[in-house]
């Protein structure tokens, strides 16, 4: 499966690829009538578009598809364990089973592509990308950023460096496994992270959506991890805004907003877990029904700046 993001995030194709255009679209004979299993990944075959993507997958909207063999292709197509996920010509494989435990890049993985494919970056040396996953964003910097002589990424799951290796070719990529809070070695030109942005109660650091841990971290220390002139983006949730919002001040941070999204509060062990759930609810989670889904936050991507005094 191929799903291509327009520039604006406004569109999200829908391609089958692969096997699947023998195994699911019927392509299973060359010109010559030779019987093929599996083509190469490399050709693909439009499919739908889904306009203003909230989620990379979304039930409701495939459920909306009006003609009914369309629909149920587009839900096989999503059942593939294995996806090419493009933004702006830059692609990433991603096989589910072949990373254990690593997330494949979500909606707000785009958006921070959005944010710093418009963002002035000037010309950095220096990068990590930290909680970096299936490594996305570095990949998608260092193809743009040809300034970059150094682009870290660090993950505390070793599964992700698999990924990583599959997917990075460039020499200035440099891969670190464990916790971020022990082995980030600053100051960089430029941090990039997407870190879990739903606040919990008693929360455990390293799973990947609970917890506001790691964006503390990096905020309160990015004026010793920052170089002078150096810009630290952060995905942020509007519910995370009653604790990220202050320290930002009190770090004496300069703050601006690069881009923001509202997108369905989708994470299960969220949605099911009733302790959880009523913590968000008193502290400002709104039941707000509409296009398939109960609940929705706004997630944002922050420019965190030293402050110039």
């Amino acid at each position: 499966m191929l799903l291509k993001f327009s520039d604006d995030l406004k569109k999200q194709e829908i391609h089958a690829n692969g096997p699947e255009l023998a195994q699911k679209l019927g392509l299973d004979r060359d010109e010559a009538g030779n019987r093929v299993y599996a083509w190469p990944d490399s050709m693909s075959r439009y499919l739908h578009t889904f306009e203003n993507p909230v989620l990379m997958r979304d039930h409701h909207k495939v459920s909306q598809i009006s003609e009914p063999v369309l629909r149920d292709t587009v839900f096989a197509l999503y059942e593939s364990r294995r996806k090419i996920i493009e933004y702006q010509g830059v692609q990433l494989r991603f096989d589910e089973d072949k990373y254990p435990g690593v997330w494949s890049p979500s909606i707000d993985t785009m958006l921070i592509l959005k944010a710093l494919s418009s963002a002035e970056l000037g010309t950095p040396k220096s990068a990590i990308e930290v909680g970096a996953g299936s490594g996305y964003i570095a990949k998608y910097l260092l193809a743009k950023q040809p300034s970059l002589e150094e682009m870290t990424l660090i993950d505390i799951n070793p599964n992700a460096e698999l990924c990583w290796k599959d997917s990075i070719t460039s020499d200035n990529a440099k891969f670190m496994i464990g916790d971020a809070k022990k082995n980030m070695v600053g100051p960089y030109d430029l941090i990039v992270c997407n870190p879990p942005y739903i606040p919990r109660p008693k929360s455990i650091d390293d799973n990947p959506y609970e917890g506001l841990g790691l964006a503390a971290y990096l905020i309160t220390g990015a004026n010793s991890l920052l170089a002078e002139d150096g810009q630290l983006i952060l995905n942020l949730s509007n519910l995370s805004m009653p604790v990220a919002g202050p320290l930002i001040k009190q770090n004496g941070l300069d703050s601006k907003k690069l881009a923001e999204l509202e997108v369905p509060l989708k994470v299960f062990n969220i949605l099911n877990n009733q302790d959880w759930m009523a913590y968000l609810l008193e502290r400002g989670l709104k039941k707000d029904s509409h296009d398939g889904y109960d609940y929705w936050h706004t997630i944002m991507v922050h420019e965190l700046k030293r402050c110039r005094r």
